[in-house]
């Protein structure tokens, strides 16, 4: 591969919640573009997944047999195991492409995020991977703790996306909705009238409670999530669960806002379960998670009265069939995807971090404080020499 601009190439990482893989984002920022040149999906394995998944899950916590100083020994050693799954990343992606490493400005790098606690008394965020090792066993200059410098500036440290959404996806022609279908779903709204700040919130839920309900009900399925939505399609959703779960206050508060996993967990959805006076099969909880979180992202998007808009899917749900035609029939819309706009949905994530790697190298601001609420706009991430 060959370009007249080597040091306008970033990649960027990301592992999201149901830690499938890490993705690999080659980007190319030249001639005042952003252009996916190649992407790559790394495994993880379950030696380093599993775990992995009881330090992020709460209701493991429950089931763990160890105490606080053991929790504490196993962030330290995922840590570290992270921090080589992600410079495996980089290092198998470039050697099967036949990409020298000095061909690389910087590697982005999120982490893996083990808690996101931003309306605590004392605001914190916590993601894992240590970018010493990726950046020491890459030899590629690495950035990465995007988030807590927002939070020190009063934010909510999340969503980040929106800032490159707006930089790459909007338009002065048509309102853009851009949907993150992830673990949790955000939104940010890209108005035509260019004077007009961004939003961006997370609404809760997408498919974070799915998988996790799937993985509990089908422990040696090939896949960690409900592929193509049928587990759910083969119940029916429970009218008065639904309506017990959508009393969360979460629903009802005014962006800035965002959440996690840590919130809206398994343990969460068990309390609920646990005070329902009949039997609901594991398919009709299947069902109705499906409908909290079409119906939870459908209303977010409705209460913000918008007379013409258009919205773009992203991330992993934009592949469940039965999650877009919920949605499209709650909004009387078409569902379109990034892709249809020039962005590689199952990539912009991944995507994001590139940016906001470069954003870092080049000392530009990296959050936007219509957003996640910071007192201002503020240069994110620490750099990693190696």
């Amino acid at each position: 591969m060959s370009t007249s601009h080597p040091s306008e190439l970033y990649i960027g990482l990301m592992c999201g919640t149901s830690i499938d893989g890490v993705d690999v984002a080659l980007v190319d920022f030249s001639h005042g573009r952003c252009k996916l040149v190649d992407y790559y999906l790394h495994p993880v394995g379950d030696d380093v997944r599993l775990p992995l998944g009881q330090l992020c899950d709460l209701s493991e916590q429950s089931d763990m047999t160890m105490n606080f100083h053991h929790r504490i020994e196993l962030m330290g050693e995922l840590d570290v195991k992270m921090g080589h799954v992600f410079a495996d990343s980089v290092n198998t992606f470039l050697s099967d492409n036949n990409i020298p490493s000095s061909k690389i400005s910087a590697i982005g790098s999120h982490g893996q995020t083990i808690r996101h606690q931003p309306s605590l008394s004392s605001p914190f965020t916590l993601q894992i991977g240590d970018p010493n090792i990726i950046a020491y066993s890459t030899g590629i200059t690495t950035v990465s703790d995007f988030r807590r410098m927002d939070i020190a500036a009063g934010g909510q440290g999340a969503p980040l996306a929106p800032a490159f959404h707006n930089a790459v996806m909007r338009s002065n022609e048509q309102n853009r909705i851009i949907l993150n279908l992830g673990g949790i779903a955000n939104i940010t709204l890209l108005a035509k009238d260019l004077d007009m700040p961004v939003l961006g919130f997370d609404t809760g839920t997408a498919n974070t409670l799915m998988d996790a309900h799937f993985k509990k009900y089908h422990p040696n399925h090939a896949d960690n999530f409900d592929r193509d939505g049928k587990f759910a399609k083969s119940g029916k959703c429970n009218s008065t669960l639904l309506a017990r779960l959508l009393r969360n206050r979460y629903f009802d508060l005014a962006p800035p806002k965002s959440t996690g996993r840590e919130y809206f967990s398994l343990n969460w959805l068990q309390q609920h379960l646990d005070t329902l006076d009949f039997p609901i099969s594991p398919e009709d909880v299947q069902a109705t998670l499906m409908e909290f979180s079409t119906k939870t992202i459908a209303d977010a998007i409705q209460k913000l009265e918008l007379a013409d808009f258009e919205v773009y899917a992203s991330g992993g749900g934009m592949h469940n069939q039965l999650m877009l035609n919920s949605l499209g029939q709650k909004l009387d819309k078409h569902i379109y995807q990034t892709n249809d706009i020039g962005v590689d949905g199952d990539y912009l994530e991944a995507m994001t971090f590139a940016w906001l790697a470069r954003q870092r190298v080049l000392n530009l601001p990296g959050n936007l404080s219509s957003v996640t609420g910071a007192s201002c706009e503020k240069v994110l991430g620490a750099i990693y020499h190696p």
